[in-house]
């Protein structure tokens, strides 16, 4: 049997942090850009207020349930059918998610790194190691997140003072980008990016304490929101909007523009690091947390059983899309704009019918 095991709040923030930022590795700069144009920026700023407004109902819920996770609390609320279609569905955007996700990762190694390679065989390579993290437990990768957090924060520092001669603080403008409405709207939408802040009520039997949740959940949507806002402040100055949403991976591009003389160059290679890390870490989390789900669900107490069935599907779904344009225009986009609903307004749902309910178990804690 597969025990969670108890982690320290600093070890739970790094886990947040790096799920929630992994994305922004990839095709999510272009995809902001052609979104909002030069309100990148501060776009996500706008999605993480948006998300602690969200995070809010999130932790009231937890705080009228202590010691229960957020399934379990579905349950109490809605009843058990009830409960289980909300559960599930959790499971569902979380595995749909970590599919697309590993995805988007297998496309852009493939187009940058390994150009002939099939996707397939870099997907299979890539769940072995999912698999091998299930099997060690949901403990091992919280304490693997610190470890991380450390060298992927050293490796963005310094990615992004290397790549301060780039910048040209003219590329700014238009400040309002496509407009404050259309600004306001997409940031609205996309707070999904912060969405992984509420994995923390899956995971808070894990914690020491349930009033823990609140402080990791507000410091990883702030550390992940200033970080986020950063990463596209960086890539604004660096790049013209309207040829940065003709890149794919416009960090790993700006990371291959940096020369100092005619030894210091080819950095990208370092920013490899931070890929491979950075979604080494937020697949198996999603992973992971499909497993408890799912395991609630069914009255499962072993999941080593488990394991190997849930990452073929992750294998199966991460192949449905035909190819990074699909990937992009549809996958992506539909679910980073509207898994809001799952990750905010079912837990705020369920805060409601507890009020009017009277449903509450804090008085007996």
């Amino acid at each position: 049997m597969i025990k969670e095991g108890k982690f320290e709040s600093r070890q739970a923030i790094a886990l947040l942090v790096i799920t929630c930022l992994a994305k922004e590795f990839f095709t999510e700069s272009n995809i902001i850009a052609n979104k909002v144009g030069t309100a990148g920026w501060y776009m996500v700023l706008i999605s993480a207020v948006v998300a602690a407004v969200g995070f809010a109902f999130v932790y009231a819920l937890l705080k009228r349930f202590p010691g229960k996770s957020i399934v379990e609390i579905y349950d109490v609320v809605f009843g058990r059918y009830i409960g289980f279609v909300f559960s599930f569905l959790l499971a569902a955007v979380l595995l749909i998610s970590a599919a697309i996700n590993l995805r988007e990762y297998i496309e852009v190694i493939k187009i940058y790194v390994f150009p002939k390679t099939q996707p397939s065989f870099l997907i299979i390579s890539f769940i072995l190691v999912v698999v091998i993290l299930g099997f060690l437990g949901f403990e091992n990768i919280a304490r693997y997140s610190k470890l991380a957090a450390y060298l992927l924060l050293t490796e963005f520092i310094a990615l992004f003072l290397l790549s301060s001669y780039l910048f040209e603080f003219y590329r700014l403008y238009p400040l309002l980008g496509y407009g404050l409405k259309n600004t306001l709207l997409q940031g609205f939408l996309r707070s999904s990016i912060f969405g992984e802040i509420t994995l923390v009520a899956v995971f808070v039997k894990s914690l020491n304490e349930t009033k823990e949740a609140k402080r990791i959940g507000y410091t990883s949507l702030i550390i992940a929101a200033v970080l986020l806002a950063i990463m596209q402040f960086g890539f604004i100055l660096i790049f013209t909007y309207p040829f940065g949403q003709e890149i794919v991976a416009p960090l790993y591009t700006a990371a291959s523009l940096i020369h100092y003389g005619a030894f210091f160059h080819r950095i990208e290679a370092m920013f490899l690091f931070v890929w491979n890390i950075s979604i080494l870490i937020e697949i198996p989390v999603l992973f992971y947390m499909v497993m408890l789900i799912y395991s609630h669900l069914f009255g499962i107490n072993d999941r080593r059983p488990i394991i190997i069935p849930l990452a073929i599907i992750l294998i199966t779904m991460s192949l449905i899309p035909g190819n990074i344009l699909e990937l992009m225009t549809f996958y992506i986009r539909y679910i980073r704009e509207y898994s809001w609903i799952v990750y905010y307004v079912f837990p705020a749902a369920a805060l409601l019918v507890s009020v009017l309910s009277k449903k509450r178990e804090d008085k007996y804690a």
